[in-house]
């Protein structure tokens, strides 16, 4: 009866399946339907006439800095300045008591007067001793008119002594007024009205140049050797025999937009920092640059050379390697591994040329220039991450400029618009 019942079980079974196979026999199976090819943004690479740059870090200096101190004594009476101004030359700043050296001054041209009257009155002792001695030479002895002619020469000593003590007078009187030796901007008042200033001691305030203003920068050893070597091949000038310009950037700003020359070179390298330092000299006409500035001065590190330049968003990294995503006449997307310079107005310089070094069946190297890139090649500068070597794209031509203006995030869409 077991026997029996496994039988009936077993061809339940079978007739199951059969009408499983039966059904699926009359269905057809599905279609897979081909998806169209990835849209992407491609340029053509732009061409232009490029310099390399190195960027340091430099710190502003004023060409001219003065301390104001008195050259007299005495009693501060008045500032004529407003904390923070810009002077000129010759500015009066501060003024000291006079009266002591107004009087001195006085002393010393009354003196002259004194000295004066007596060079008029020995000199005229000295003249009719001369005469008489003409009409009568036994009248006057030598010994005489000797000493006539001493006192005149003293009278006239002294009416020179009293003229350099005017002219010295002169000078403390004059100096009771402090002035600006130079043109520049000058501090707060550091004393105040009323304080005993001291000759030659006392800071009252201080004057800094402020047109030109200098900026001072230390370049590494391997930097200046490499500059030397340009040098020496004539594909860029020296600083020791001309101006080699420079441009500024201050704070965060991209752009480095304040021209400038390179004027001074150090005569040696610093033993504990491996550098040198470097001065550029730049006109501030605008007066907005000052002194203790922290900022970048770019200076060129190589002669202008014709470049090709796309976004940077073109330009990706594999295992260290940078590499670009070109698409041929056929739409297929092709490798180029390329070797990348700097930046330049928001665009990366690509070489069109690489080295590459081959080697021969006898284990010699050759290295050879390959061109891996040129200004006819299409480069896909959107939607990287959506194609891969090989495969057929939909490519949108698009102007390079535009992408510096384009969000990254705005990649290209494959809807078709009906």
């Amino acid at each position: 009866m077991r026997l029996a019942w496994i039988s009936t079980r077993l061809s339940v079974l079978s007739s199951m399946v059969l009408v499983v196979v039966l059904c699926g026999c009359g269905q057809q199976s599905p279609q897979v339907k081909k998806s169209d090819p990835p849209v992407v943004r491609v340029s053509l690479p732009l061409k232009r006439q490029v310099t390399d740059y190195e960027i340091f870090t430099a710190r502003t200096a004023a060409a001219q800095s003065v301390d104001i101190k008195p050259r007299v004594s005495g009693y501060l009476t008045k500032i004529l300045f407003k904390d923070g101004d810009e002077v000129k030359k010759g500015d009066v700043l501060f003024e000291i008591d006079d009266r002591s050296y107004k009087a001195q001054l006085d002393q010393a041209k009354a003196a002259l007067e004194l000295s004066q009257a007596g060079l008029i009155k020995n000199q005229a002792e000295y003249d009719i001793g001369l005469n008489v001695q003409k009409q009568n030479k036994g009248a006057i002895s030598e010994q005489e008119l000797t000493r006539r002619l001493g006192a005149r020469d003293e009278s006239q000593a002294s009416v020179d002594k009293s003229k350099a003590d005017i002219e010295l007078a002169q000078l403390y009187f004059d100096w009771c007024k402090v002035r600006s030796p130079i043109n520049g901007r000058i501090s707060r008042h550091l004393v105040d009205v009323g304080n005993l200033v001291s000759a030659e001691v006392t800071t009252l305030a201080n004057v800094v140049s402020v047109r030109p203003i200098w900026a001072y920068f230390y370049v590494d050893q391997n930097t200046a050797e490499n500059y030397q070597r340009l040098v020496k091949e004539g594909k860029i000038k020296s600083p020791r025999e001309s101006e080699i310009p420079v441009q500024m950037a201050i704070g965060a700003d991209p752009n480095f937009a304040i021209d400038g020359v390179i004027d001074f070179v150090g005569n040696q390298l610093d033993a504990t920092t491996g550098s040198i330092q470097l001065r550029a000299v730049f006109n501030n006409e605008n007066g907005k640059l000052v002194a203790g500035l922290f900022t970048r001065v770019r200076v060129p590190a190589s002669p202008p050379h014709e470049a090709l330049l796309v976004t940077d968003s073109a330009v990706g990294t594999n295992q260290g390697q940078r590499y670009v995503l070109v698409v041929n006449d056929q739409q297929d997307v092709e490798y180029r591994i390329v070797d990348v310079g700097q930046m330049h107005n928001g665009l990366r310089e690509v070489k069109r040329f690489r080295t590459i070094t081959d080697t021969k069946p006898d284990g010699t190297d050759v290295t050879k220039q390959v061109e891996v890139l040129k200004p006819t090649d299409r480069i896909i500068v959107a939607g990287l991450l959506r194609v891969r070597p090989g495969i057929k794209v939909d490519p949108q031509t698009v102007d390079m400029q535009t992408m510096l203006r384009t969000p990254q995030s705005a990649a290209p869409s494959n809807d078709k618009k009906p």
